[in-house]
């Protein structure tokens, strides 16, 4: 063991060469391991190798957004729908162990129900945390459109103001798009199409509208600095209204909270004195 420790290794063929064609584009994309971490990344691509996509129906633009993996999300699925499948059983189990008695039907059906509701949530909320990522992706498009309309009226070029824009921000937003940028210009193609299709990946169509005034910009030679700002101005007044909307939304939820809260109060209160009035 020591001499081999001591002795010079020799690196894999496969390494080697791809560390001599460094760059190649799907270097740039982050490297998985061989074998997932997460036992629920293994267990999902087992069954992904086994099952059809138009069976399992991921949700794929969220998981693109939320840079998850589409086996980790069915690893979830298949564990949350297992734990749901098998939580009544042990319920049921230990009741029995108790003493009492249980028709086999409840436990049955119970854990059908349990198994399919959390198989289901599992979705659901990736649906609700991809709608967060998608407000905060669309709140850094508003501020990079003006950013990318400063580099245009500083004369920077369209590719140039695309690419220098991105370098301001320091978000995992600004990170995409940077990423998006880099991966259009080591691929050969117009950066501005880089843009649109990571809109289409994430399903965040607001930053298409920079990629669409730029190809403008660098096909026609036009000037789009008032237009970059004007989209800009739109889309932070559809943010607003989105964000009034929902506190909206939130105040009418707490209407029926706080009025239980007023009825249990005054039914404390007034009890006492109904009591006494009663037995008077």
């Amino acid at each position: 063991m020591l001499v081999a420790g001591l002795s010079r290794g020799r690196g894999d063929l496969g390494d080697v060469i791809a560390r001599m064609d460094a760059g190649r584009l799907d270097l740039l994309a982050p490297q998985r391991a061989a074998e997932p971490a997460d036992w629920r990344e293994r267990l999902g691509s087992w069954a992904l190798s086994r099952l059809s996509d138009s069976l399992v129906r991921l949700p794929r633009k969220e998981l693109a957004i939320l840079r998850e993996s589409p086996a980790l999300q069915l690893g979830k699925k298949l564990g949350a729908a297992l734990y749901g499948l098998l939580l009544p059983a042990v319920g049921t189990a230990l009741a029995v162990a108790g003493g009492a008695r249980i028709p086999f039907a409840i436990p049955g059906v119970a854990s059908i129900v349990f198994a399919v509701a959390l198989w289901f949530l599992v979705d659901v909320n990736v649906h609700q945390r991809a709608a967060g990522a998608r407000t905060e992706f669309r709140i850094a498009v508003a501020s990079y459109l003006d950013l990318v309309s400063l580099e245009r009226a500083a004369d920077a070029g369209p590719s140039e103001a695309l690419k220098r824009a991105a370098q301001v921000g320091d978000g995992w937003v600004f990170e995409r798009i940077r990423d998006a940028l880099l991966h259009a210009e080591l691929a050969g193609i117009a950066t501005w199409d880089g843009l649109r299709q990571l809109s289409e990946e994430i399903d965040v169509p607001e930053l298409g509208m920079p990629a669409d005034i730029i190809a403008i910009a660098g096909e026609e030679g036009a000037s789009v600095y008032s237009t970059l700002q004007a989209q800009a101005r739109s889309l932070r007044g559809v943010l607003l209204t989105d964000q009034q909307a929902h506190a909206n939304t939130a105040s009418e939820k707490m209407v029926v909270p706080v009025a239980a809260l007023v009825i249990i109060m005054t039914c404390y209160i007034a009890l006492p004195a109904m009591i006494r009035v009663v037995n008077s």
